[in-house]
């Protein structure tokens, strides 16, 4: 059974943008032992129209044998047989209020139509070779998605205890409003001279792709790859955003277990950015990590071992990833993002500022407006942990 680390054996996440020639690997293994990495160099150029092919033949390449489809899992089953159990499950009335009190908790609510509507089921995708993986294809509306999009710009991104990518090398606007000013509003470098960018940027570029992560509750040091602390209510461990709380434990039943949102780390992708492989191990507990993805698909990574080949997961908008059990501390990351993926639903919203579940004309922000453009070309990524046990 693959169980926590006693060191950190690998690199923390490091989102590696497409202009980087290669993303950064971990010394614990010879190249040439690496499973993941051939794959990484596999999917950097491969475009969108042939990923999509590939998905339905998956055993056409060897570096594909392992490609899931959630949607299309015959594929997958022929190459694997009894690896892959699916199972379908009702939705209850429990779940159905959770999102609704999601959306209500929610500071800036958006226009709820009838998208809201969830179907009577919803499927559960297992596999043998990595247990405690289970993927849920399409859980979240597309209203609860549209909802998840606008907290994170007007709820998530705003406080100065949520730091970014940004804060070390910025002088950022207090609050941080991604959409407040125009584009070519002119962003400071910091006053730091160790740390400061060498140049001012603009409001846009950090929209375009300068922003890169944002932390919620314990505020994870990428440097240290340690949680600064862990005594909840203090400025590095501020408590986690309310809306996201309902939304994670009052559905927590339908991914069987239990989790106590304390931490989250929202990974902000453009096209051809790709995450390198590493586990999760700061935290003190072992529950689950839930991941939320929104807007471009992706191609997922997950294996117990770094030296075999790992399962690749053809992610959508929606779609939920749990690691659990023995995948809690699996190695993982992500192969390519492609843009221009993004569904239309979200790439064509936008929200009534009143709050009131009614349309009124000419009361949405023109900057609002913007949300669903910046998703044409982003993937979010909003993976959920429990720091302290239980």
């Amino acid at each position: 059974m693959l169980s926590r680390p006693d060191t950190p054996s690998s690199i923390y996440p490091i989102i590696v943008s497409d202009s980087v020639v290669s993303a950064p690997w971990s010394s614990d293994l010879p190249a040439s032992n690496n499973a993941f990495k051939p794959l990484y160099k596999f999917y950097r150029h491969l475009s969108y129209e042939e990923f999509d092919n590939i998905c339905y033949n998956p055993g056409s390449k060897l570096e594909t044998d392992t490609l899931l489809d959630p949607i299309f899992p015959e594929s997958y089953n022929e190459l694997h047989p009894d690896d892959l159990s699916t199972a379908n499950y009702p939705f209850t009335v429990d779940f159905i209020e959770s999102l609704r009190k999601f959306i209500y908790a929610s500071t800036s609510r958006i226009y709820v139509g009838n998208s809201s509507q969830c179907p009577a089921t919803f499927e559960e995708i297992t596999l043998k070779s990595v247990p405690g993986l289970r993927i849920y294809p399409g859980i979240l509306s597309p209203d609860v998605q549209r909802q998840l999009v606008v907290n994170i710009i007007e709820e998530y991104l705003p406080p100065e205890t949520h730091l970014t990518n940004l804060h070390p090398s910025y002088m950022l606007p207090q609050p941080f409003q991604l959409f407040g000013h125009p584009r070519d509003t002119i962003i400071p470098p910091s006053v730091n001279p160790a740390l400061a960018a060498a140049s001012p940027t603009t409001l846009g570029s950090l929209q375009d792709r300068k922003l890169r992560w944002v932390t919620l509750g314990g505020q994870y040091n990428w440097t240290t790859k340690k949680y600064p602390t862990f005594e909840p209510h203090t400025r590095e461990f501020p408590d986690f955003p309310v809306s996201l709380t309902t939304l994670l434990k009052n559905a927590s039943a339908i991914f069987r277990d239990r989790i106590n949102p304390e931490a989250s780390i929202i990974n902000f992708y453009s096209d051809g950015d790709t995450l390198s492989p590493h586990q999760d191990i700061a935290e003190l507990s072992s529950a689950d990590l839930v991941s939320l993805n929104l807007g471009c698909e992706a191609v997922f990574f997950c294996g117990l071992a770094k030296d075999k080949p790992p399962v690749q997961v053809r992610l959508r908008s929606g779609d939920v990833i749990v690691m659990g059990g023995e995948s809690r501390f699996a190695w993982h990351g992500v192969g390519r993002v492609w843009d221009k993926t993004a569904p239309d639903y979200l790439a064509e919203f936008d929200y009534c500022e009143n709050f009131e579940h009614e349309r009124v004309a000419g009361n949405v922000a023109s900057g609002r407006k913007r949300y669903g453009q910046w998703m044409l070309s982003k993937r979010i990524n909003l993976n959920v942990r429990q720091m302290l046990g239980t």
